[in-house]
């Protein structure tokens, strides 16, 4: 496993060459904006759940983006804690996208 950095920071394209990965990402962008905002901070990982799935996509494309995130989106429920690294500053499990490398 890799060391993670302390906070995977990504950010909306819009210069996205592919317009099914702007569209992909805009939506979760939309959520992070609209919907995200509301619940508050409620993921057990680092990165959020969003941000990891915009990273995936905007670093393995749609299709392989898509699984990832939605395999990271089944594991968020804190019953795989044993498989995770914890953070012990903001108690969430690490997770980083750098760790699917090998899927390129």
């Amino acid at each position: 496993m890799t060391t993670p950095s302390p906070q995977e920071i990504v950010r909306f394209n819009p210069q996205e060459t592919s317009e099914l990965k702007l569209a992909a990402t805009g939506l979760i962008r939309l959520y992070q904006k609209f919907i995200s905002s509301q619940d508050g901070p409620t993921c057990s990982f680092s990165p959020s759940c969003s941000r990891f799935g915009m990273a995936c996509i905007q670093e393995y494309g749609v299709l392989r983006g898509v699984l990832l995130t939605a395999d990271r989106l089944l594991r968020c429920n804190g019953s795989q804690s044993r498989h995770y690294h914890k953070d012990n500053v903001t108690g969430k499990y690490i997770d980083p996208v750098s760790d699917y490398a090998v899927l390129k």
